[in-house]
């Protein structure tokens, strides 16, 4: 199990540095960007992260659940509505969303939907995979919704409840008999249009979004502070029938988290060693940035760190620093690699068992 450290010096040095009193430091730092490439070269670091899905603002992961718990949650689904006649209580939890054109549709809390063994089965599936995939903490209640005709979602952002939405769909997507469904994410580049604006260009829909389409046990996580929506449903009125989904947040860890032989007591003031200097650079010589960065560091045996993974970035320039000869992607590389190079070169207490220690470290900027 992930041992979650929330209290010490090594938690207290974690959140000042990366919580809201750290980014609110480093929001106050220097907004002048220093060359690219003067402590790490671009790609040197950054190349190890996409090989292992790192989570920018789009992740899908199909056959997320094992098929049989995929399909038990449907079953329970499909058996309330399997008899219409029926005034069964459990046919009569349904809260019909409708909020002018912005939300229409059909939502209930999953728990007592679920029952206690299968919500927690499916609560525990998401948590893991939101801790060992996106360095999250764990995630907001599931709720269960269903979209009939005239169903939608219009385009949105979140409040905040985490640095990731998710939708896991239940929905017999393939033989459906309707049109609409997907989750639309809008395109970073619409985003900054003028940016990257060809007047002799035409832009469609299908270039302005990108359409998610929630097929059966698939899991879509994304950047809800990204606008987003629901395509209206057109066809079946049929329950049975109907864009199906679970959704929820995964919430923010708001400090460093170790798995395997180290724990904070052997670890933390290597780690506080190696992590000040970065915090130093962040504030006053990079890019001033918005957005979430987590990574995933290994620590083998010696002490010696094996690797470190970009779990999820989804990290943007602030507007202000960009010019004519700043380029946004070059600026977020040269945050990742200072982070990367500064876990990278920690070295650590051996173990005592001779076991890999993993430690979780969560950057957060507003």
């Amino acid at each position: 199990a992930m041992a979650v450290i929330d209290h010490g010096l090594l938690a207290r040095s974690i959140t000042r540095a990366l919580g809201l009193l750290a980014v609110a430091t480093l929001a106050e730092g220097a907004r002048t960007a220093r060359p690219v490439g003067s402590q790490v070269s671009v790609g040197s670091e950054v190349s190890v992260g996409p090989k292992a899905r790192t989570c920018r603002h789009v992740l899908v992961t199909d056959e997320f659940l094992p098929k049989m718990q995929a399909s038990a949650l449907r079953a329970t689904f499909v058996s309330r509505f399997a008899e219409p006649r029926s005034t069964a209580s459990d046919r009569f939890v349904w809260d019909q969303w409708h909020v002018g054109e912005q939300f229409n549709l059909l939502r209930t809390p999953a728990e007592p939907y679920f029952g206690e063994e299968a919500y927690a089965e499916l609560c525990s599936a998401l948590t893991a995979f939101g801790q060992s995939e996106l360095g999250c903490d764990t995630i907001t209640p599931p709720w269960l919704s269903y979209y009939v005709d005239g169903c939608s979602q219009g385009l949105h952002t979140d409040a905040w409840h985490g640095p990731f939405a998710y939708v896991l769909s239940l929905t017999e997507w393939e033989g459906r008999p309707f049109t609409g469904g997907e989750t639309m994410i809008m395109n970073r580049q619409v985003l900054d249009f003028w940016r990257g604006h060809e007047p002799g260009v035409a832009i469609e829909q299908a270039s302005m979004f990108e359409l998610v389409e929630p097929k059966f046990n698939r899991l879509t996580v994304f950047d809800p502070r990204i606008p987003h929506g629901v395509k209206e449903v057109r066809g079946t009125r049929d329950p049975i029938k109907a864009r199906l989904v679970l959704h929820g947040w995964f919430t923010p860890a708001e400090s460093v988290t170790f798995t395997g032989s180290l724990g904070a007591v052997q670890a933390e003031e290597i780690l506080n060693g190696a992590l000040a200097p970065l915090y130093e650079h962040l504030g006053s010589e990079c890019a001033r940035m918005f957005g979430t960065l987590n990574l995933r560091a290994t620590v083998g045996g010696s002490g010696a760190v094996e690797e470190v993974r970009v779990l999820a970035d989804t990290l943007v320039a602030d507007r202000a620093e960009l010019g004519a000869e700043l380029d946004e992607e070059e600026l977020r590389a040269d945050v990742i690699n200072s982070a990367l190079h500064a876990l990278r070169t920690a070295v650590f207490p051996p173990s005592a068992d001779g076991g890999k220690t993993t430690i979780y470290v969560p950057f957060s900027f507003v």
